[in-house]
C-alpha cells in the first residue's frame, strides 16, 4: 500500500523537464518497492530529493515525470504542490496537482487551512556544498596562472601582508576592474598514466582594491585576508560563482572512463558531499552537470584450482555530479556513497 512522504534538501533552480518531452519511453528504471501514491512538497525540497523516494536512480527522473498540459509552466514545482503516482498506458507516472502559493507578504488567516509561501520554484540539487567551495577555490590552467599578474612588494617593504596593507602589482589588470581576489598556488595535478600536468588548484587568501596605477605598476589596497597574503601571490577578477542555473544530473552523451586523482582537503577518503577531483575534462566531452558512477577497482585474486590472477569485477560505490571543467580534468561533488571514496577509484558513464 502506497503511503504520503516528505523529504527535504536545499539551494539552485529547478531543471527544465520540458527538454526532454513528455511521456520518455522508460528504459531499465527501477521503481523504489516504497514509492508513496502521494507526495506533498515542501519548502526545502529539492528534485533530486523527490526523485530519490520514488526511484532507485534519480536521474531517470524525465522517465516518469508526466507534464500536465492543463497547468501553467508545469515543469516548475513550488511548496505545497502534490505529486501523484499514476499509470499511464500501464507505465507508472507522475503527475502534478498545485497546491495554493500566497504572496510573502500577505498574512490570512483561515479556519483548517494551512498555507505555505512558496513563491519560488523548488531546486534541482542541494548545491550549497558547491557553493562554499568554488567561493574559494578554482582549477586553472597552470600556465594560465602563471601569466597572471602578481604581488610584487608590500608599499613599505612588507612580506607578510594583511588587511589595509597596500602593494605594488606587477603585470597588466583586467581593464575597467576595480576589484579582485588573491590567489596562491595549490595542489598541482598530473595524468595518473602519462605524468603530464593537467591542472592546478588555485586558493583564495584574500581581496584586494585597485587604489592607483603609476609608473607601470599598480597599487592595490588589501581589504580582506583569510590567509597569509605574500608577494608572489596572483591576482585574478573577483568573479561570482559559475554554476548552472538548469544544473540536474544527467549521463554523459558519450561514454567515458576516468578516475578520482584527488580529494577535497589533505583527506585520505571522500563521503557523500565531498569534494572531488577527476582526469576528465572538456577533451573527453564531459560537461557541467553530467552524472558518473564511482566505482572500487576489482581486486586481483588468485584462482585457487588454475593458480592464475583473475580480476574481479568493479564494484559502483556511488554517484558524482560534474560542476566545474577543464580541458582535462574536472570538479565533482559526490551526491552519494555506499562505501569510502578514495584516490584511483573510477569515475564512469553510469
Amino acid at each position: 500500500m502506497f503511503t504520503a512522504r516528505m523529504v527535504s534538501g536545499a539551494s539552485l533552480l529547478l531543471f527544465c523537464l520540458t527538454m526532454f518531452g513528455p511521456l520518455a519511453p522508460l528504459q531499465a528504471m527501477q521503481m523504489k518497492g516504497d514509492a508513496p501514491e502521494r507526495y506533498v512538497v515542501k519548502r526545502g525540497d529539492t528534485l533530486w530529493d523527490i526523485a530519490s523516494v520514488y526511484l532507485e536512480e534519480a536521474w531517470q527522473w524525465p522517465q516518469i515525470w508526466a507534464l500536465n498540459t492543463d497547468i501553467a509552466n508545469p515543469h516548475l514545482i513550488y511548496p505545497g504542490d502534490e505529486i501523484f503516482l499514476v499509470m499511464i498506458d500501464g507505465q507508472p507516472r507522475l503527475r502534478l496537482q498545485r497546491g495554493e502559493r500566497v504572496d510573502p507578504g500577505v498574512v490570512k488567516r483561515v479556519p483548517s487551512i494551512r498555507r505555505t509561501n512558496a513563491g519560488v520554484a523548488i531546486p534541482a540539487l542541494g548545491l550549497d556544498q558547491i557553493e562554499a567551495w568554488l567561493a574559494k577555490v578554482k582549477i586553472v590552467n597552470a600556465a594560465d596562472f602563471d601569466r597572471l599578474p602578481y604581488i610584487l612588494a608590500g608599499i613599505d617593504g612588507k612580506t607578510l601582508l594583511k588587511t589595509g596593507d597596500q602593494f605594488y602589482v606587477k603585470g597588466a589588470l583586467a581593464a575597467g576592474m576595480s576589484s579582485f581576489k588573491i590567489y596562491q598556488p595549490g595542489q598541482r595535478y598530473v595524468d595518473p598514466i602519462t605524468g603530464a600536468l593537467i591542472g592546478l588548484e588555485a586558493q583564495e587568501v584574500g581581496q584586494a582594491r585597485l587604489l592607483s596605477e603609476q609608473a607601470g605598476l599598480a597599487i592595490l589596497k588589501i581589504t580582506n585576508v583569510t590567509e597569509e597574503v605574500t608577494p608572489g601571490d596572483r591576482l585574478m577578477i573577483a568573479e561570482g560563482l559559475d554554476l548552472d542555473a538548469t544544473l540536474f544530473p544527467q549521463p554523459p552523451k558519450s561514454a567515458v572512463s576516468g578516475q578520482i586523482i584527488g580529494l577535497r582537503s589533505d583527506g585520505t577518503i571522500a563521503a557523500a558531499h565531498s569534494v572531488v577531483t577527476i582526469d576528465l575534462g572538456l577533451t573527453d566531452g564531459l560537461a557541467v552537470g553530467d552524472l558518473l558512477a564511482v566505482a572500487r577497482p576489482g581486486d586481483v585474486v588468485k584462482d585457487p584450482v588454475t593458480g592464475k590472477a583473475v580480476t574481479l569485477p568493479d564494484q559502483t560505490v556511488g554517484q558524482l555530479l560534474v560542476y566545474q571543467t577543464l580541458d582535462q580534468m574536472a570538479y565533482a561533488l559526490v551526491l552519494k556513497a555506499t562505501a569510502a571514496v578514495k584516490i584511483g577509484f573510477l569515475a564512469q558513464s553510469p
